[in-house]
């Protein structure tokens, strides 16, 4: 694909395939260490086909049609999108199959929605109210095309979706009736539970979401509206989904970069989130504050602020943590023992949480070892709208 650089993607572009050009990139720079992303969307994928369910992994994480790609080679089923613009991008970037996990409240973007779908795309789309179901029938009418529809189920995110039998009952039969649309299943996600650090607390209060979708499941199947696909979970919540059998298919994101707002998540009740941190930042050492700290050329503007503070590498050895002193710079907080790092040294820093993260960079530059192989264009970037 034929991309149009500029900054530090276009100055790194005459690295790719040098050796030792890992440690030469010009910065700040999004990097993905490709041996520990292949990690982890191979054990993603290996997880949910042991469990016998489905994966449809949430691109609000990566935003980048060439991960898309990888995950649909690895087994995933296509891609969530969280806003109209994130998948129309990647719809413009070549993915096909592609389901908004959030409703949507304006006719322009309905319409663009059926535009893609009637261009080729198998776009789904979630309803939470009978006004948005019909919305998406009258469009998908108009283009000529049809929406694969989810009936959204509020399981205690208390953000979107019905939350009682009937109501779930109610909108799907209004769904299977109109023309236009073809209702698969039900959307149940539980954001809040995907954090609970402790794998036994985490269980209990994915238990509870579950019994809240079990309810409205049964009504919907004595109602004649059993749903083909149940779509929902997370990350924190996968191996749990597999366990409990409700779910068919689960919308992971962050696995696929992972940041410091998961590390401390037990994920698997081994003691540890197993997934690892692909997805580093990296900075350059621009000066010595006059207290002797490291300063660098990486702020707010390069690091999505909302988790615990990052750790600093230095080829490949954890040197500290990065602390912020501007919007464009920071601070590298030294591990005991260690002195103040060279001005010139460029070194990857972990990310408080990946999605918003992402969302501040155009390109991924993609390392195995210790080269520069590729840049991936994020398409998504910055949409969100």
């Amino acid at each position: 694909m034929t991309m149009s650089l500029f900054g530090a993607a276009a100055l790194n572009q005459t690295l790719v395939g040098g050796a030792g050009s890992r440690a030469r990139l010009e910065t700040p720079a999004a990097v993905l260490d490709l041996d520990l992303f292949e990690h982890n969307i191979t054990l993603m994928a290996e997880t949910c086909r042991k469990a016998g369910l489905n994966l449809r992994p949430h691109a609000k994480s990566h935003k980048c049609a060439e991960i898309t790609r990888r995950q649909m080679a690895a087994g995933a089923l296509g891609n969530c999108c969280a806003k109209p613009g994130e998948l129309l991008a990647l719809f413009e970037g070549g993915v096909r199959d592609l389901l908004l996990s959030a409703p949507i409240a304006s006719p322009a973007k309905i319409d663009a929605l059926a535009r893609a779908a009637a261009a080729g795309g198998r776009i789904g789309v979630v309803v939470d109210r009978a006004d948005l179901a019909t919305a998406y029938a009258e469009a998908a009418r108009r283009h000529g095309t049809v929406f694969d529809v989810f009936v959204d189920l509020d399981v205690g995110l208390k953000r979107s979706g019905v939350a009682m039998p009937i109501e779930a009952v109610e909108l799907a039969k209004l769904v299977s009736g109109l023309a236009g649309l073809r209702y698969r299943g039900v959307q149940a996600y539980q954001g809040r539970v995907q954090h609970i650090d402790d794998f036994a607390a985490r269980r209990v209060a994915n238990q509870e979401m579950g019994r809240q979708l079990a309810l409205m499941l049964e009504a919907l199947r004595e109602a004649g509206l059993a749903p083909e696909i149940v779509s929902g979970g997370g990350t924190g919540s996968h191996l749990l989904d597999g366990e409990d059998r409700l779910l068919t298919e689960i919308q992971a994101g962050s696995y696929v970069f992972m940041d410091e707002a998961y590390d401390s998540v037990d994920m698997h009740g081994r003691g540890g989130p197993e997934f690892r941190p692909a997805l580093r930042i990296a900075v350059t050492v621009i000066g010595h504050s006059s207290l002797g700290f490291a300063i660098t050329d990486g702020g707010s503007k390069s690091f999505a602020l909302d988790g615990p503070p990052p750790r600093v590498f230095l080829n490949g050895e954890l040197v500290g943590r990065i602390e912020w002193c501007g919007d464009e710079f920071g601070r590298i907080l030294p591990l005991e023992g260690r002195g103040t790092l060279p001005i010139g040294t460029v070194v990857e820093c972990t990310v408080p949480h990946c999605d918003p993260t992402i969302n501040l960079h155009d390109i991924l530059h993609v390392v195995r070892g210790d080269r520069l192989i590729e840049l991936w264009p994020v398409e998504a970037r910055g949409r969100a709208d």
